[in-house]
């Protein structure tokens, strides 16, 4: 039986007697880099391919802070000089190009939603903290293509982003279907949390596409161009891929929509024991209800849940409709040992957040499975 599987030891490990118990216990990932290298090794490790995760401290809650938000880069940080920046958009009616400006000058739209690397938490990471929310505001993208004459013939759009590396590559790029950046209301984004947009997170302008993997939010973002075909670029065509069975054969899929999930990620002290608390998010759906398990997964338990309305109550549901609910479960004064905990969410459809990844699915993206960390709860 595999460990992230397995049942919690009864027994009580010697590591646990300290002298005095910690406000906060740290909560280990059971499986991949997290787990191999180690707490620092891992964090060093992720930096050297660009990833920086959310530190723990800023896991909770409704809103993530500017300052520490996750980094997924795969080039370098350009430096825009918004004096002279233009956001040219092609493959439509009426091309043209937007100083910052002309942007700032439009209808600004708010959206409040999860923004996840699409391999996050998979069996290679094993730790979770590619995953942010945050309250972004600029004109959406539709009302950028009205000022240029609709979609025209488009039926795709791929965006690039002003990050390349001379004489090496390009800069970063990613192409959506008009579906796809309908259904998820696009935005283009010039503030994040009431902040202007800092330069790690894409100043002056992003994509934000909500309900949609990150590799689809690009930053710096310097050309829309419309296609009558879609954006076949290596990030497309390659790298953020599975490959699923259909048929009986297995097929190259594009990772898409972020899948239904939940995470226990913080184990606080409280007067009676120990406070879990995490998010559950995904699918585009409300979430019904979020279960704890303590034990390894004998028992479940239903947590305390606030969706995105009880938060974010002065914005329209279709503003916020991927936002997470943050839940929060009081663990009563356990014994001291060796745990194994995990948290479940439902859809109001009566969807689960699966035990085990689809068999007919393979590759490092979407993993929705529920996450077991462990916990060593001192005496």
């Amino acid at each position: 039986m595999s460990e992230s599987t397995s049942k919690p030891s009864a027994m009580v490990p010697q590591s646990t007697a300290l002298a005095s118990v910690p406000e906060e216990l740290r909560l280990q990932p059971l499986e991949g880099i997290a787990r191999w290298f180690g707490r620092t090794l891992h964090a060093v490790a992720f930096r050297m391919v660009s990833m920086v995760e959310q530190p723990r401290t800023s896991m909770s809650g409704p809103l993530s802070p500017v300052e520490g938000y996750f980094r997924r880069d795969r080039h370098r940080h350009p430096k825009v000089d918004p004096q002279t920046y233009a956001l040219r958009v092609t493959g439509v009616p009426n091309p043209r190009s937007f100083t910052l400006e002309q942007l700032r000058a439009l209808p600004h739209e708010e959206r409040i939603l999860v923004m996840e690397c699409a391999g996050n938490g998979n069996h290679l990471m094993g730790s979770a903290g590619l995953v942010g929310q945050a309250r972004w505001s600029g004109p959406s993208l539709a009302t950028v293509l009205e000022a240029c004459g609709g979609v025209g013939d488009s039926t795709h759009f791929a965006f690039h982003g002003l990050d390349p590396i001379p004489l090496i590559r390009k800069g970063y790029h990613y192409g959506l279907s008009v579906e796809e950046l309908v259904r998820a209301r696009a935005l283009l984004a010039l503030s994040m949390n009431g902040e202007p947009l800092p330069r790690p997170r894409g100043f002056p302008l992003r994509m934000v596409v909500p309900g949609i993997y990150s590799m689809s939010h690009v930053k710096w973002l310097g050309h829309i161009e419309g296609k009558t075909a879609p954006h076949m670029g290596i990030h497309n065509r390659l790298v953020f891929t599975n490959k699923e069975r259909r048929d009986g054969k297995w097929v190259r899929v594009q990772a898409r929509w972020i899948g239904l999930k939940s995470m226990i990620t913080r184990c606080q002290r409280t007067a009676g024991g120990w406070s879990l608390t995490g998010w559950a998010w995904g699918g585009g759906k409300t979430v019904d209800r979020v279960e704890i398990t303590t034990d390894g997964g004998e028992t479940w338990q239903t947590a305390q849940l606030r969706r995105p309305d009880h938060y974010f109550e002065d914005l329209p549901d279709e503003q916020r409709e991927h936002a997470w609910s943050v839940f929060d479960f009081q663990w009563n004064s356990p014994e001291p040992g060796r745990y194994r905990l995990a948290s479940r969410a439902f859809g109001d459809d009566g969807e689960a957040q699966p035990m085990e990844e689809d068999p007919n699915v393979k590759g490092h993206f979407n993993q929705t499975r529920v996450k077991w960390r462990r916990v060593d709860v001192p005496g």
